[in-house]
């Protein structure tokens, strides 16, 4: 058996901090348009700087795990979180927080098996769907019947 230290503050599964990725959810929910936030958490004049195309999936990819987690959070936790919204927004007014990652890794400690990455120790679910699954071929009588 392989036993694995993470600490609270950084993703799982992919490179970096939860309270990065955060602040990129954060800023794609405030901003008017996806390719406004992918300028404002990638701009196109650093040295690093990658393509608008590119910059919009990144962006994309994040907003779309960290909004699919809040949600499957808001079903795992009712009570808690009733009438919370999946966005980063409403969870930092309902926790009362800047970190709310970071928070929910806490809160949800006993689910992180069952949880999605980056909070979550599981892979991507639609990583997993991408993968085509062959189905084995039946393998028939054995041995195969004699013709007349």
């Amino acid at each position: 058996m392989t036993i694995g230290m993470l600490p609270d503050f950084y993703a799982s599964r992919r490179p970096g901090l939860l309270d990065d990725i955060e602040e990129v959810v954060a800023a794609a929910e405030s901003a008017r348009t996806v390719e406004e936030a992918a300028e404002r958490v990638r701009p196109a004049d650093e040295a690093d700087a990658v393509t608008l195309a590119s910059a919009l999936r990144w962006v994309h990819r994040r907003v779309f795990a960290v909004h699919r987690i809040l949600a499957t959070i808001i079903g795992l936790l009712p009570a808690r979180f009733e009438g919370c919204a999946p966005t980063v927004a409403s969870f930092r007014a309902r926790l009362g927080t800047s970190r709310v990652l970071v928070e929910l890794r806490e809160i949800c400690e006993r689910h992180l098996g069952e949880l999605a990455a980056p909070l979550g120790l599981i892979g991507s679910p639609h990583r997993c769907r991408a993968r085509p699954r062959y189905r084995q071929q039946s393998m028939g009588p054995d041995p195969p019947a004699s013709s007349p």
